[in-house]
C-alpha cells in the first residue's frame, strides 16, 4: 500500500496541457522532450501547494468529482505552473546538459539501499565544511546512483550545513529474502585537508521488486566526519 497526493496527477496533466499551448516553440520543445525539465516544474509547483492524500481507490471516490475539476482548472495552479516553468527555463541545473534516457528497470529481485545521509565538518572550528565534493565507492569503483539528480561525486554546498546524500542504485539479488552485507568507502581527497577514508557496511534483505521512491523511514546515518586542514 503506497500514500498518493492526488494533485500530483492533476499537476503533471495540466503541465502537459500548458507545454502544448506555449507559443514559444523553443521552449515548447524543451519542456516536451526533457522529462527532467517538467518534473521540476512539478516540484515547483507541488511545494506551494496543499497535498490531497488517498490510500485507495475508495478514498478518491470520497472526494467530490466537481472539486477535482475545479482543481484543473484552477487559475492559481496555472500561474504556479507558469512561474514554475519560467524557473526552470532560466535556471537550468547542470545535469540539463546531460541527455537523460528513459529508463527501463528489470523484474525479478533487488538489493535497495538506504538513502546515506552524513555531514563533514571542519577539525579545528566545527564549523561545516563546503566547496569540496564526496565520492562514495563500492568494489573500488564510483557507486551508480539510482538516477542523475543523485550525484557521486557529491558537491558540498554553502547552504547545507555540511550535509551530502547518496542514493545507490538497486543490484539483483538470487532471490527474495536473500540478505548480503555491502562495504561502501566514501573517500574526500582535496588540496586543503587531509585526506579521508571511511568505510562503512550496510546489511540488506533483498526485496521482490525494484524500489525507486523515496522511503523517509529507510535511511543510513553515517557519524559526523572531520576533516584536518594542511
Amino acid at each position: 500500500m503506497r500514500i498518493h497526493n492526488i494533485l500530483e496527477d492533476i499537476v503533471i496533466d495540466k503541465i502537459d496541457e500548458i507545454i502544448l499551448e506555449f507559443k514559444d516553440k523553443k521552449i515548447r520543445k524543451d519542456l516536451k522532450t526533457a522529462a527532467q525539465h517538467k518534473l521540476d516544474v512539478a516540484c515547483y509547483v507541488l511545494n506551494r501547494i496543499n497535498p490531497i492524500y488517498v490510500v485507495s481507490g475508495r478514498g478518491l471516490a470520497y472526494l467530490d468529482a466537481d472539486y477535482i475539476k475545479k482543481l484543473q482548472r484552477d487559475a492559481d495552479l496555472v500561474t504556479l505552473i507558469h512561474q514554475g516553468i519560467e524557473r526552470v527555463v532560466n535556471v537550468k541545473r547542470p545535469e540539463y546538459k546531460e541527455k537523460h534516457k528513459k529508463q527501463h528497470y528489470k523484474r525479478g529481485q533487488f538489493f535497495n539501499f538506504p538513502i546515506i545521509r552524513g555531514r563533514i565538518f571542519n577539525s579545528l572550528n566545527f564549523e561545516p565544511v563546503y566547496g569540496i565534493k564526496i565520492k562514495l565507492y563500492y568494489n573500488n569503483k564510483l557507486t551508480k546512483m539510482i538516477e542523475p539528480n543523485w550525484q557521486n561525486p557529491y558537491p558540498i554546498v554553502k547552504y547545507t550545513a555540511g550535509t551530502y546524500l547518496f542514493w545507490p542504485h538497486p543490484l539483483e539479488a538470487e532471490k527474495k529474502g536473500q540478505h548480503k552485507k555491502f562495504e561502501f568507502e566514501i573517500v574526500v581527497d582535496t588540496k586543503d585537508y587531509e585526506k579521508i577514508n571511511h568505510y562503512l557496511q550496510i546489511a540488506i534483505e533483498a526485496d521482490d521488486t525494484l524500489i525507486d521512491y523515496f522511503r523517509v523511514n529507510n535511511v543510513h546515518i553515517i557519524k559526523d566526519l572531520y576533516l584536518v586542514p594542511k
